[in-house]
């Protein structure tokens, strides 16, 4: 009898660690977990390697390329005897290939004239002041051939409102608000276009910065009206955007 308890004793024991393993083990029908990120036999379908995260933000916008600008900034002051000039003509281009520039600006030009001696019929003398006003602007392509040398072509066009110092309607009349004779200055209004073909070289020697010395062909000067013109030769020589002939 005491023998039949401890076989009992026996079996209850390994049944309940076998149970017990047994609720350990997943169960039979169960099927392994497989990881996304490992590639599984038969299956061709390249692994999921953003985690569900298709969003890959946004692209950092590239920055402006400053080395690719030219710059021109042309300014002028003169004075001589009676005459003053202001001008003021910025242009800035961009490398768009190679060492090919394209680009543009403005212009803008004042002359002023003080006492100017005028004459009447019968010889006494009378004092005028007179004014021109120049603006516009255009374009350019400038092409850089070697150490500063370079080849340009630019267009521009420029409105004129100046008083006409060469107009034979230039007369002496009587102010009756002060009761004096002064002197009447015909006004004129000219828009001129210029298409300046040639070559220079920049005098600062920078690759970015330009105050060029320029020779070039006037194509439009057969075709503009020469009295008016900026250009009033074919061949034009300027320093920075001072004609110098």
């Amino acid at each position: 009898m005491r023998k039949l308890l401890l076989l009992i004793a026996f079996f209850a024991f390994t049944g309940n660690a076998l149970f017990a393993q047994d609720d350990e083990l997943p169960p039979p029908t169960s099927k392994p977990k497989t990881d996304n990120n490992q590639p599984t036999p038969g299956n061709t379908t390249p692994p999921n390697t953003n985690n569900g995260n298709d969003f890959q933000g946004f692209s950092k916008p590239k920055k402006l390329d400053l080395s690719k600008f030219i710059i021109e900034p042309d300014f002028n002051l003169g004075f001589g005897g009676n005459e003053i000039d202001l001008g003021l003509s910025p242009y800035v281009g961009y490398n768009v290939w190679k060492d090919l520039y394209l680009g543009g600006g403005i212009t803008y030009l004042y002359t002023g004239y003080r006492n100017i001696q005028f004459q009447d019929a019968s010889g006494r003398t009378y004092y005028a002041n007179a004014n021109a006003n120049t603006y516009g602007g255009g374009v350019f392509a400038q092409y850089n051939i070697w150490h500063g040398f370079f080849a340009r072509v630019k267009i521009e066009v420029l409105h004129r409102d100046m008083d006409d110092l060469g107009s034979n309607n230039i007369s002496i009349q009587l102010n009756p608000s002060n009761n004096s004779y002064q002197v009447e200055i015909p006004k004129v209004h000219v828009t001129i276009p210029d298409m300046l073909v040639g070559v220079g070289y920049n005098l600062l020697r920078s690759k970015n910065f330009f105050f060029p010395i320029i020779v070039s062909y006037n194509v439009l000067n057969s075709v503009t009206n020469k009295t008016y013109a900026v250009y009033p030769h074919s061949i034009v020589v300027q320093l920075g955007f001072v004609n110098v002939f």
